[in-house]
């Protein structure tokens, strides 16, 4: 759906609400790789998380971000 919204909140603006997004994956390292290599904007590396998975964070240009994990259990 595309719509318009002249009064919406700039993604940026939002501080910690800007995500749209969590995808799980099997090989978060391969997909980080790939992506690093089709100059996506990495906003956070790979890293392990306490909570068990894999994650790092992806920015879109307008500022908003998605999260992509990896389950390590």
């Amino acid at each position: 759906m595309i719509g318009h919204c002249p009064d919406a909140m700039l993604p940026s603006a939002t501080s910690d609400h800007s995500y749209f997004g969590y995808l799980t994956v099997a090989n978060a390292d391969a997909l980080h790789a790939e992506l690093v290599g089709r100059g996506a904007i990495i906003l956070q590396p790979p890293a392990n998380q306490p909570h068990g998975m894999r994650e790092f964070l992806v920015g879109a240009p307008d500022g908003h971000r998605m999260m992509i994990g990896q389950d390590l259990s």
